[in-house]
């Protein structure tokens, strides 16, 4: 039985692409079909289209009037609020409705048994559900491809991703401090080691600038991630991280995890101890 799998992935880029890959993966091995509703809002304020080129499946995007009615009524801290009311109302419509509070902490046997016998899924979350080994499948416009190999990093680069602005439990968990611990520890074994820094914080940057000149590497772009352009520098920094031998990181922070699993195999450096 062919099914459909309708899928509304939420959060900043690294939790939406988790989210397709898990389908991607899903979909393949229950053969079903792939509809995206990639909604533009503060969190990744650009269409999916100014991203990637292709993602590595078939899939098709929405209509215009049901991206309409999700963008407005469709929100990930509606639907943790008003969980069992999302749940009756999509209901009408799919045969099979799937929040975080389905998926979680499930194995890929329970996942594939949750879609046994249903032929329109509704699919709402921010979480890798399913396995899969890499984001090598997601192929990035080829404006955006062509900035990141014009950005040459010296051998054994090790990146550092801050973040600073927006994710209150890295914040108070990971002071800066704890970031120059691991970058003297790494100064330590290699005195001529060089850092690619992103951070979304602009006095961090100057800070870090400032105290390693010349060991830190660091682009000056717009750090907004509320703006497409933004959205755009934040891809250029992932993939840059990507480019890196290493990666100092807080783990809870998607970002740097999506970089670990794009291009060659690297070292992951916590600094939650």
């Amino acid at each position: 039985m062919n099914s459909k799998i309708t899928v509304i992935p939420f959060g900043g880029l690294g939790n939406r692409l988790r989210v397709l890959n898990s389908v991607n993966f899903l979909a393949q091995k229950n053969k079903s079909k792939i509809e995206i509703v990639w909604l533009k809002k503060t969190e990744l304020f650009a269409p999916l289209n100014t991203l990637y080129k292709s993602l590595g499946f078939d899939f098709k995007q929405t209509s215009r009037l049901k991206y309409w009615f999700f963008l407005k009524f469709i929100k990930h801290i509606y639907i943790n609020k008003y969980e069992s009311f999302y749940r009756k109302l999509l209901g009408l419509f799919y045969d099979k409705v799937l929040f975080d509070s389905d998926v979680l902490n499930k194995t890929d046997d329970e996942i594939e048994s949750l879609l046994t016998g249903k032929k329109n899924i509704f699919l709402a979350t921010c979480y890798q559900f399913y396995s899969f080994p890499d984001f090598n499948n997601f192929n990035l416009t080829d404006k955006l491809q062509f900035q990141i190999d014009r950005i040459h990093l010296p051998n054994k680069c090790i990146g550092i991703h801050i973040r600073r602005t927006d994710h209150s439990d890295i914040i108070n968990e990971s002071p800066i401090q704890v970031y120059i611990s691991k970058i003297e520890e790494e100064l330590k074994k290699e005195s001529s080691s060089k850092f690619f820094l992103a951070t979304d914080d602009p006095e961090v940057k100057k800070y870090l600038l400032q105290k390693y000149p010349s060991q830190i590497i660091s682009k000056e772009i717009p750090l907004n991630r509320n703006t497409e352009t933004g959205i755009h520098s934040a891809i250029i920094d992932i993939y840059c991280l990507a480019k890196c031998l290493k990666i100092i990181y807080n783990p809870k922070s998607s970002f740097a995890v999506m970089a670990e699993k794009i291009g060659n195999q690297k070292e992951l450096i916590s600094v939650i101890e």
